[in-house]
Formats: C-alpha cells, sequence, structure tokens
C-alpha cells in the first residue's frame, strides 16, 4: 500500500481464493523491487464482488475467495443477492456464512408465485382437502402473506431468487 501511496503502481492479479498467501515479493516481482515501508497487500480489483466491496486486505478477499469455492460460481450471483438484500449475519472479515446462505436460499424461479404453488405443494399445504376447497383456493392472498417469510429478489437474466427469511 506504501508503493501506492507514494506514486509506485504495483501489483500484479492473483484468484481471491489464493490471495491470502501472495507475498509482498510476488506482488512487486521479485523480493529486490520491494520498497522500504512497504508492509500491507490490498485488494483492488472489486469485480464479482458485492456493491459497496472495494479496496479490501488480504485476510478479507480470502475469505470472499473461500465463500466463492464453496458456494460455486453458478450461485454467485444468488449468494450476491442475497448479501445485498438480506442483511446475513457476518464473519470478522465481513462475509456471510456459505451455511447460513444454503439455508437461506430457495432457488430461482419464473415468478414467485410459481415458488409458493411449489412450496406449498411440497409442504402438503392441501393433504387431504377436498378438490372443491382446492379449486377455491385464494392464491393472491396466500402468496401475499407468503412475501412476509421470503424475500424476493429479481434475477439479473430473469426470473426472481427467492430466499427464505431466516
Amino acid at each position: 500500500m506504501s508503493c501506492n501511496n507514494s506514486g509506485h503502481l504495483v501489483g500484479r492479479w492473483f484468484p481471491c481464493d489464493m490471495i491470502e498467501e501472495v507475498t509482498l515479493a510476488e506482488v512487486h516481482g521479485g523480493q529486490e523491487y520491494v520498497y522500504p515501508g512497504c508492509e500491507e497487500v490490498l485488494a483492488l480489483d472489486s469485480e464479482y464482488l458485492p456493491r459497496g466491496v472495494s479496496k479490501i486486505s488480504q485476510p478479507r478477499a480470502a475469505a470472499w475467495g473461500e465463500i466463492f469455492v464453496d458456494v460455486g460460481s453458478d450461485r454467485w450471483e444468488e449468494l450476491l443477492a442475497w448479501y445485498e438484500n438480506c442483511s446475513p449475519s457476518l464473519d470478522v472479515n465481513g462475509v456471510p456464512s456459505a451455511s447460513e446462505f444454503e439455508e437461506a436460499d430457495q432457488g430461482c424461479w419464473d415468478s414467485f408465485r410459481e415458488f409458493v404453488e411449489s412450496w406449498a405443494d411440497d409442504c402438503g399445504v392441501f393433504y387431504q382437502w377436498p378438490e372443491d376447497a382446492v379449486r377455491h383456493f385464494d392464491w393472491d392472498k396466500y402468496e401475499r402473506d407468503c412475501r412476509h417469510d421470503f424475500t424476493v429478489v429479481d434475477a439479473p437474466c430473469g426470473g426472481v431468487f427467492v430466499f427464505h427469511n431466516l
């Protein structure tokens, strides 16, 4: 960081999940290029991190890398939506828990209504109900009531992410 503050642009790209082991010599391109007073490595590339997360320390970048590995790239957008909209608990590095995400995540659906209908079926809401009662069920009210228990976020590629409010 002292290099950057004194006008020397020094740096290399490292994967977030490996950054905790990166040394000053690796960042500078060799031990002979490490300037006196240079003691800190800072991650400046915040692409694929949540909004508002930038210029992060090695331990915090490593923690984000670990959760990326745990969750996987195919569910990363979902995790970011959950982090930005659901106020999860955070560890000392400001990173949410993968297991808490797994518990809250209900997946990506074409609509919240589609999720609610599937969820009601899976939970046996209509178990042993007469067919007439099921046919006259007020889905609009039920869906509105379910919104108190779930957070619904528009997915970037269409549909919605649904998260159970824990």
